[in-house]
C-alpha cells in the first residue's frame, strides 16, 4: 500500500499544474462588440444595454459589468463560484442569439480565461513593412498558436491592419454625377464567385464556376460604377486605389524599437502553464524554421514559467530546509536513527497523499498552498506514537534484559502502546482539520486564493492521520526490534530541566502566573484592536507594471511621443532588463481603453545581480521622482499579474477603488473630483486618479429631420455617406489565399480633415440631386463621454488609488471617516468602496461568522475526547494561548495582520488544543493510578515535556526557512510562517506553565 501511495503520488506530482499565483477569478463570460465610429453614448444605448438586459436573466449570475467607449462595448458577466466555464459560455451564447444588434456591429464572446492567463509574450522581427508583419501575425501566426492545446486566445497589440483602400475624390464624383453610395454598391457587387452546377462532356462531368473575385489592386480600379452613353465610368476614374491600413488604435514598443507587433498568449482556465508553454515553444520553433518567410522571426520575451520556476525554487528550498530541520529535531530529542527514519519518512508520504487528492479534485498547486505546508505539524501524531512505543519498548528492555528482549515478540507491546494514545492522536488531528473549516467558507477572490491552501494542508493532515495509525506501527515493528536504548543528549536534557524549572516556578507562584497571563492577554487584545491590517502581501513578480494616464483628448501621435520619452527615462536604471510599452488598446477590443492610456512592463534583473543595494520599493520611488517632470499625468505602479487581478476584481485598472453610482455623467465627474481631493491628503494614499467619463472631443453632426424631408433625403443615406466619407466603410473583402482584407471606401484626406470640408460633403437626394451636408445638419465641436462604466443596472464613476507606507485597514478607515464628514451625496447617488479592501472586509466578516462555529465544533470534539465538561473547559482555556503567541510574533517582527496571518491564528487554535489533550490526558491517567493531584500534574508535565517541546520546535522550525526567506515569492508565506514560528513557542511555554495551574485550581476541591 505504501509503494502504491509513493508511485501514485510521484505520478500526480509530475502531472499537477503548478502556478506562481492562484487564479482568483470567478467564472465569467465576456462579450466584446466592436461598432466602429460610434460614440460611447450610442454604443451604450444600442449595444451595451440590450446585451446587459439579456445577460441579467442568466441563472447563477453574480454580477454584470460593462464599459462603453468610442466604437467598443465590453459586457462582463460574473458567475457564482460553482459555475463551470462551459455553462457560462453556453448561456451567454444562447442569450446573444435573441438580441438584435445594429448593422455593422461585431459581437464576440471571449474564450474562457482568468486574470492570471497571460502566460507568454513575443514580438515579430522582420524588415518587412509593418502592415505585412501584422498580416502574418493575424492570418498565420495567430492561427497556428491558438491551435496549441490549452491556448484560449492570442491577442495582437500594435502594428497596422492591412486594407485595400479606395480613396475617393469628391470633385471627380461631382464631375461624373456619382454619389459615394454608387461607388459602394458597385464595389460590393463586383467581388463574387458563382456556381453553375455540372455539365457533361463525353464521359466526364465538369463543375461550372463563375470566377469574379478580385485578386489584385488593378481589379479594384477597373470595377464599373456606371456608363455614360457608351463610356464606362470605373472606380479608378474617381478614386485612387492603394494598399493602406485601418486607423490605429494602439502601438507597442520594445526597448529601442518603438513600433513592433506584439503577441500575447492567453491560457485556458485550469490548464498547466508549464505544459502549454512547452507546446507553444515547439510550435513557435516550427513557425520560425518551416512556415514563416526567412526574414520573419518570432522572438519570445516574457515566459510565465520563469516566474513559476523562481517561486517554486523559493518554496522548494524552504520546504527542503524545513524537512531537514524537523528531522534534526526528531533525532536530537529521540537520539535514535531508527525513530528518526520512521518519523521523517511520514513527511514525503503525507505530502504525496495530499498531491494525489489535489489531482483527483482537479486543483493546481501554487505558491500559497505549498508554502503553507508545515511538516512539523503533520508529524505531531507520528511523533507521539513513536515516542510512546519507543519509551514502552525501552522500559520493557530495561525490565527483562536486552538479550531476552531482542528475542521476544514486540507486536503486543506496540499495539498496546499505540492503542493508549490513538484516541488522543485521532482527536488532535481531527481538531486541526476542523480548524481549517473557516478557510473553506471563504468566497470569491479570497476563496479562490486560500481554499487550495486549506485543501492541501487538510489532505496532508488526513494522510498523516492515516499513516500514523497504519504505516507507523508497521514500521515500528520492522525497525524497533533490537537494542532499544534511550539516550538523552545535552540539548534534550537542557529543554527538559529548564522547562520543568519554569513549571515549578509557576506552581510556586500560581496567582502571579495567572495574573501575568491575564495581563499579557489584556495587552495583546488592546493592541490588536488598533493594529494595522491588510488583505495579503504582494507577491514580488520580478517586474514593475507602470500605467500613465494622460488627458482623455490626447491623440495617438502625442501619446506615442510621450511613451518614448518616459521609456528612455526609465531605461536609464541599471536594474531594468527590458521595457515593453503599450499605448492605446489592441485591435480586438480585449482591453477597453484609449490613446490616453500608456502601460509599461518593466522587467527587472534578478535582485542578486543588482549592483546598488536598494530594494524594489526604493527603485519605484526613484522612478516616481524621475517622472515628476510630467505634470497632469497620473502614474500608477503595480505588477503584471497583480494588475490583471486588480482590474478583474475592481472592474477598473486600480487596486483600490471608490465607485459613485448615478445617471448624470457630468454630475458624477464633479462628485468624483471632490472625493479625490478629499482623500489625496490621507497619509498612505497615493496615485489618486479619477477615471473620467467626460473629455472626448467630438465633431458632432446633428441631422435635422425637417430639413432632410424638405430635400427628400433619407436618414439612412445621409448616415451612410457620413460614415463612408469620413471614417471609411468596408464595401467588400479582398482574398489573398487564406488571408482576408477589407476593401474600404473613404474620401481622400484633404477632403475630410476639417469642419469646413465636412460641411461641403454632398448627400444624394431621392430625386437624384446632391445637397451639401451643412444644409441638413448642424455641425459643431462638443465634448462628450469618453467612457461609460456600468455595474448592475447603474452607471458609475471610479476613483482609483494605491496605498504605500501604511497598512490597508487603518488607511481606509481614516479615508472613509474623512469622506463621510466632508462629502454629502444626493440621495439618488450611492458610494461603494471596492477592490482589495472589499475582499479583505468580506473575508474578515466571514471569519467573524464562521470561527465561532468552528470553535463550538472543537469544543464538541474536546468533549467527546474527555467525556466531561470540566476537562473540556480547561482545554478551551488554552485558546487564548494561540492568540497571544500569534499576535506577539506579528507585533515583535512588525508584520501587518492580514488574511494569511488570520489563517495562522486558526492553525494555532488547533495546536493549542492538541497540547491540552496531551497534558490533560496524561494527568488524568496519573490520577487514575491514585497519585495525588500535585504529583499527577508534576509527573504528567515532566513526562510530556519532550513531546510538547518537539511539537513546538518541529512546527516552528518547519516554517522557519519561510519566515526568514527573502527570495522571490517569499512575501506571501511570510506572515503565516512568522505567526506559526513564534506562536508555537509561546503556546508551548503557556501550556507548560498556565495550563497546569488552571487544572490544579479546577480539581483542588474535587473528591475524585
Amino acid at each position: 500500500m505504501t509503494a502504491a501511495l509513493f508511485i501514485g503520488g510521484v505520478y500526480s506530482y509530475i502531472h499537477t499544474p503548478i502556478e506562481a499565483f492562484p487564479d482568483v477569478t470567478n467564472t465569467r463570460a465576456r462579450i466584446i462588440t466592436q461598432w466602429p465610429g460610434r460614440s460611447a453614448e450610442e454604443v451604450e444605448k444600442f449595444i451595451t444595454l440590450p446585451i446587459t438586459n439579456a445577460m441579467n436573466t442568466i441563472p447563477k449570475k453574480a454580477e454584470v459589468r460593462s464599459i462603453s467607449l468610442f466604437g467598443l462595448s465590453v459586457v462582463t458577466v460574473l458567475f457564482n463560484d460553482d459555475v463551470t466555464d462551459f455553462y457560462a459560455q453556453q448561456y451567454a451564447s444562447n442569450r446573444m442569439n435573441n438580441i438584435n444588434l445594429p448593422d455593422g456591429s461585431d459581437p464576440e464572446i471571449d474564450p474562457p480565461s482568468g486574470a492570471t492567463g497571460e502566460i507568454f509574450r513575443y514580438v515579430i522581427k522582420s524588415d518587412l513593412p509593418i502592415k505585412e508583419i501584422t498580416a502574418l501575425q493575424d492570418w498565420v501566426i495567430e492561427r497556428e498558436l491558438v491551435s496549441v492545446p490549452g491556448v484560449a486566445d492570442v491577442v495582437s497589440f500594435g502594428g497596422e491592419e492591412k486594407i485595400f483602400e479606395i480613396k475617393i475624390n469628391p470633385s471627380e464624383l461631382n464631375n461624373y454625377d456619382i454619389s459615394p453610395l454608387d461607388v459602394f454598391d458597385a464595389v460590393s457587387k463586383s467581388n463574387i464567385n458563382v456556381g453553375g452546377d455540372v455539365i457533361q462532356r463525353g464521359n466526364q462531368a465538369y463543375v461550372v464556376r463563375g470566377v469574379g473575385l478580385i485578386d489584385k489592386v488593378e481589379d479594384i480600379g477597373n470595377i464599373l460604377i456606371k456608363t455614360v452613353g457608351n463610356t464606362p465610368i470605373l472606380v479608378k476614374h474617381v478614386a485612387n486605389v492603394s494598399i493602406s491600413a485601418k486607423p490605429r488604435l494602439g502601438q507597442a514598443g520594445l526597448d529601442n524599437d518603438s513600433d513592433v507587433v506584439e503577441g500575447i498568449v492567453i491560457m485556458l482556465r485550469g490548464e498547466n502553464p508549464g505544459d502549454v508553454i512547452k507546446k507553444l515553444r515547439e510550435r513557435i520553433g516550427e513557425l520560425n524554421e518551416r512556415i514563416l518567410p526567412s526574414n520573419v522571426k518570432i522572438i519570445p520575451f516574457i515566459d510565465r514559467t520563469e516566474l513559476v520556476n523562481h517561486t517554486v525554487h523559493t518554496v522548494s528550498k524552504n520546504l527542503v530546509e524545513g524537512i531537514l530541520l524537523v528531522s534534526l529535531i526528531v533525532f536530537i530529542f529521540l537520539y535514535n536513527w531508527r525513530t528518526t527514519v520512521i518519523v521523517a519518512s511520514v513527511i514525503p508520504l503525507a505530502f504525496l497523499f495530499a498531491i494525489i487528492m489535489l489531482r483527483i479534485q482537479g486543483l493546481p498547486a501554487n505558491l500559497i498552498s505549498m508554502g503553507a505546508l508545515d511538516f512539523g505539524l503533520l508529524l505531531e501524531g507520528t511523533l507521539v506514537i513513536v515516542e510512546t512505543v519507543f519509551v514502552t519498548l525501552e522500559t520493557k528492555a530495561h525490565k527483562v534484559g536486552m538479550e531476552r528482549f531482542n528475542k521476544m515478540s514486540k507486536m503486543g507491546l506496540i499495539k498496546k502502546s499505540v492503542g493508549s494514545v490513538a484516541t488522543y492522536i485521532f482527536f488532535a488531528l481531527i481538531i486541526l482539520i476542523v480548524a481549517l473549516l473557516p478557510i473553506f467558507s471563504f468566497q470569491k477572490v479570497e476563496g479562490k486564493m486560500f481554499s487550495p491552501l486549506a485543501f492541501t494542508l487538510g489532505y496532508a493532515l488526513l494522510g498523516s492521520l492515516i499513516l500514523c495509525l497504519t504505516y507507523v506501527p508497521a514500521m515500528c515493528k520492522v525497525l524497533l526490534t533490537k537494542n532499544i536504548i534511550e539516550r538523552e543528549n545535552k540539548i534534550s536534557r537542557f529543554f527538559r530541566e529548564n522547562l520543568y524549572k519554569l513549571f515549578q516556578w509557576s506552581t510556586r507562584n500560581k496567582k502571579g502566573t495567572l495574573l501575568l497571563f491575564l495581563s499579557l492577554l489584556a495587552v495583546c487584545t488592546g493592541r490588536f484592536a488598533f493594529y494595522g491590517s491588510e488583505f495579503i502581501p504582494k507577491l514580488n513578480e520580478g517586474a514593475i507594471y507602470l500605467r500613465a494616464t494622460l488627458p482623455n483628448s490626447v491623440n495617438l501621435d502625442e501619446s506615442v511621443r510621450l511613451t518614448q520619452e518616459m521609456k528612455k527615462t526609465m531605461s536609464q536604471f541599471e536594474e531594468v532588463k527590458f521595457i515593453l510599452s503599450q499605448t492605446g488598446r489592441p485591435n480586438d477590443g480585449t482591453d477597453p481603453t484609449g490613446f490616453f492610456n500608456i502601460e509599461f512592463h518593466i522587467e527587472l534583473k534578478p535582485e542578486s545581480d543588482w549592483k546598488r543595494k536598494i530594494s524594489k520599493n526604493e527603485l519605484i520611488a526613484e522612478m516616481k521622482e524621475k517622472l515628476e517632470i510630467y505634470p497632469g499625468i497620473n502614474f500608477g505602479f503595480s505588477q503584471p499579474i497583480q494588475d490583471n487581478v486588480e482590474e478583474y476584481v475592481a472592474g477598473v485598472k486600480s487596486p483600490l477603488v471608490i465607485k459613485i453610482f448615478g445617471n448624470d455623467l457630468f454630475e458624477l465627474e464633479s462628485m468624483a473630483q471632490d472625493v479625490a481631493n478629499c482623500i489625496k491628503d490621507v497619509r498612505g494614499i497615493e496615485d489618486v486618479n479619477v477615471y473620467k467619463n467626460i473629455g472626448l472631443p467630438e465633431l458632432r453632426i446633428q441631422l435635422h429631420d425637417e430639413k432632410m424631408a424638405r430635400y427628400a433625403i433619407t436618414t439612412a443615406d445621409a448616415q451612410a455617406v457620413i460614415s463612408m466619407a469620413i471614417g471609411g466603410q468596408a464595401a467588400s473583402t479582398f482574398y489573398d489565399d487564406e488571408k482576408m482584407f477589407d476593401i474600404r471606401i473613404r474620401f481622400q484626406k484633404e477632403y475630410r480633415d476639417s469642419k469646413d470640408k465636412i460641411e461641403k460633403i454632398l448627400i444624394p437626394t431621392m430625386d437624384g440631386k446632391k445637397i451639401p451636408l451643412k444644409e441638413i445638419a448642424t455641425i459643431d465641436y462638443k465634448t462628450g463621454p469618453t467612457f461609460i462604466y456600468r455595474e448592475g443596472n447603474s452607471r458609475y464613476i471610479a476613483i482609483g488609488f494605491n496605498i504605500d507606507g501604511r497598512d490597508l485597514g487603518s488607511t481606509i478607515a481614516e479615508a472613509q471617516k474623512k469622506v463621510a464628514k466632508e462629502i454629502k451625496l444626493p440621495k439618488e447617488n450611492v458610494m461603494k468602496w471596492a477592490g482589495e479592501f472589499e475582499s479583505k472586509e468580506r473575508a474578515t466578516k466571514q471569519l467573524a461568522l464562521i470561527v465561532p462555529v468552528v470553535l463550538v465544533l472543537i469544543v464538541f470534539l474536546l468533549y467527546f475526547n474527555f467525556g466531561n465538561f470540566k476537562d473540556t473547559l480547561i482545554a478551551i482555556s488554552t485558546m487564548p494561548y494561540a492568540f497571544i503567541g500569534g499576535f506577539l510574533s506579528l507585533w515583535v517582527t512588525g508584520t501587518v495582520f492580514g488574511i494569511s496571518a488570520g489563517i495562522g491564528f486558526i492553525i494555532l487554535f488547533g495546536v493549542s488544543a492538541i497540547d491540552s489533550i496531551v497534558l490533560i490526558g496524561v494527568i488524568k491517567e496519573n490520577l487514575a493510578k491514585k497519585m495525588s493531584l500535585k504529583k499527577a500534574i508534576s509527573d504528567g508535565v515532566y513526562n510530556r515535556i519532550r513531546p510538547i517541546v518537539m511539537i513546538a520546535l518541529m512546527g516552528s522550525l518547519g516554517l522557519l526557512p519561510a519566515a526568514l526567506s527573502t527570495g522571490m515569492g517569499s512575501e506571501i508565506q511570510k506572515p503565516l510562517a512568522i505567526m506559526i514560528v513564534g506562536g508555537l513557542i509561546v503556546c508551548m511555554v503557556l501550556s507548560l506553565t498556565v495550563l497546569p495551574q488552571v487544572f490544579y485550581l479546577s480539581y483542588r476541591n474535587s473528591k475524585k
